[in-house]
């Protein structure tokens, strides 16, 4: 076999770095999980909210390899979360704009 690998890009994260991110994953599951029995009130949604931004930050870093991979990769994942922001945008914007229809 030659030199030059089948793959191109870069080497994908050794199996430790994958159990590391594996372990992480799961303490913040559990950190979700048992959020749900802590009395926060509204605090417990943004509590929960920063832990989902933490594990989807997790995976994308190391599964989907943004931190390695090919600046085209970033920019398709940037294009990406500006269109579900710009969905969630509207999708709130229409909720907040509606007008309650009185019951008779």
């Amino acid at each position: 076999m030659n030199a030059r690998s089948h793959r191109s890009g870069p080497k994908p994260p050794s199996l430790a770095a994958n159990l590391w991110v594996l372990v992480a994953l799961l303490v913040l599951l559990a950190l979700t999980a048992g959020s749900a029995f802590v009395p926060m009130g509204s605090f417990n949604a943004v509590t929960n909210l920063g832990i989902a931004a933490a594990k989807a930050l997790l995976v994308m870093i190391f599964y989907m390899r943004l931190k390695t991979d090919s600046p085209l990769l970033h920019m398709v994942a940037a294009a990406g979360f500006a269109w579900l922001a710009l969905l969630i945008a509207l999708s709130l914007a229409d909720l907040l704009t509606r007008v309650p229809i009185p019951v008779s």
